[in-house]
């Protein structure tokens, strides 16, 4: 598998009151990237480059992670 350079990603500029709550992050062919609880609204995941789905406490999103 070619290497993947991993980005950053920003919980707060995508949901207010992420403090607490479970974060999913997947890619678009549904491999999970990420699985925690954040511990504040600032929160930053580590997620590949490209499009990925943030799923909070059941309510998702998508995301580009440049």
């Amino acid at each position: 598998e070619p290497y993947r350079r991993q980005r950053q990603m920003c919980i707060r500029d995508r949901v207010k009151g992420a403090e607490g709550k479970n974060v999913i992050v997947s890619t678009i062919l549904g491999k999970v990237v990420a699985n925690e609880v954040v511990s504040s609204d600032n929160a930053t995941i580590a997620a590949p480059a490209g499009i990925v789905v943030v799923s909070v406490d059941g309510e998702s999103f998508k995301v580009v992670v440049k």
